[in-house]
């Protein structure tokens, strides 16, 4: 496979971009090598992204999940290039925030009133410098992901963030509800709000979890925050409170909301929201309408053509075709949770080799076409509606011949 266009242009980049590229988890050393691996993409269309060579990929990526009905869509095309002959940003705000609001409201069960912001990280603050207003209290208990700013951040590299901000969070595993329990005891009085990720990759709620959590937070008088910026839109349209029945107090949704256009919200109680001119939320940007047409399009095509129960099928014949070609070869993969994305990980000998077959899957799927991503020994599929039975076929023909590569090197 050629790469070398690509090959320079990251050397380009590493020269005036620290580590390549502007967003963390696209760096092509996350993924493989330069030499082993495109750092840029080009042009995208529907299930398919071509890199700087010219090589063309069947992409599970989905620019880190934003993009849930496919690239390039024609009808959300058409209205942003109508709202782009009208204007990008204005000196007041745009009459389709208003519409767009109502159909968060409508879609969205813990949704009352909504906040418009650019990012999932800028939500995911708003949501818990709201929780601080109302409650007057600073703990915050997270579990999952939220995003670059201090408030979270803090916990995992505290490099260039005040002590304050590490002094303020506290972790709990996902579906570890006695730990929870633990934190709770440990800060009783402190805690602003319990803010997690209520779906992840591969891993559902168990045990009446996220149910445990919501009375816990009735009881103390805490704010439950549910970080929804993938499971939005995906999981179902009104996420993942609306699977599995729990409706928090605020939620921070973004990426599937627009199809990769930049917007995200922080939706919830009005009791909550009203209050939240009382803080200092606001952007210059968050009124941008080309991102709000194309949310508003995005919605209407993902409930008029059932992207996501597609998705959902989508996933299902992944993970099946992947236990029959471990079957076939006598190997193991687990394969989590069964959600509308697919997590999986081969289950050698230890975690070092698990490591070495990921690495050398990834490397044979992207030389035959393949677009995955890959955690450590871990890979994730990410289905867009986009991505037709063919695709499907195409990609497990290709992962069986990675498989039996793999098979001999690693028997």
């Amino acid at each position: 496979m050629n790469l070398a266009q690509s090959r320079k242009m990251h050397s380009r980049a590493l020269e005036i971009i620290p580590s390549g590229t502007n967003t963390n988890s696209k760096r092509v050393e996350v993924f493989l090598t330069a030499e082993h691996f495109p750092s840029y993409i080009e042009k995208a269309k529907g299930a398919y992204v071509w890199d700087l060579d010219g090589n063309k990929y069947v992409d599970y990526i989905a620019s880190l999940a934003p993009v849930n009905i496919g690239y390039s869509i024609d009808r959300i095309n058409s209205k942003i290039r109508d709202q782009l002959e009208k204007g990008i940003l204005f000196s007041l705000p745009s009459s389709n925030e208003v519409e767009l609001s109502e159909m968060l409201i409508e879609k969205i069960p813990g949704a009352e009133m909504v906040r418009f912001l650019k990012t999932g990280a800028e939500v995911t603050s708003a949501a818990v410098r709201i929780a601080r207003l109302v409650t007057g209290r600073d703990m915050v208990l997270s579990c999952g992901y939220h995003g670059w700013h201090d408030w979270w951040s803090a916990k995992i590299n505290a490099r260039g963030i005040p002590q304050c901000y590490r002094d303020l969070i506290a972790d709990f595993q996902f579906n570890n509800f006695d730990q929870l329990m633990q934190l709770l005891d440990q800060y009783d009085g402190k805690v602003a709000c319990i803010f997690l990720t209520p779906a992840e990759y591969g891993a559902e709620p168990k045990n009446g979890f996220l149910h445990k959590i919501r009375q816990l937070s009735d009881e103390r008088n805490i704010l439950l925050i549910f970080d929804e910026i993938v499971t939005g839109f995906r999981w179902a349209m009104g996420g993942a409170q609306e699977k599995y029945g729990v409706i928090p107090d605020l939620a921070a949704i973004g990426k599937g909301m627009a199809n990769g256009m930049p917007i995200a919200a922080v939706v919830g109680k009005k009791q909550y929201m009203s209050l939240a001119p009382e803080t200092f939320i606001t952007s210059t940007y968050a009124s941008e309408a080309l991102s709000i047409v194309a949310s508003i399009e995005t919605i209407r095509i993902l409930e008029q053509e059932n992207i996501i129960p597609k998705l959902y099928r989508l996933a299902d014949a992944l993970r099946k075709g992947l236990h029959e070609i471990a079957s076939l070869y006598q190997i193991q993969i687990e394969t989590f949770d069964p959600t509308p994305v697919v997590k999986f990980e081969f289950q050698f000998n230890d975690k070092l080799e698990n490591e070495r077959a990921a690495y050398e899957f990834m490397k044979f799927c992207i030389e035959h076409g393949i677009l995955t991503r890959r955690y450590g020994s871990e890979m994730s599929l990410c289905p867009m509606g986009a991505h037709t039975e063919q695709d499907i076929e195409f990609t497990l023909d290709i992962f069986e011949k990675a498989v039996a590569q793999l098979s001999s090197v690693l028997s």
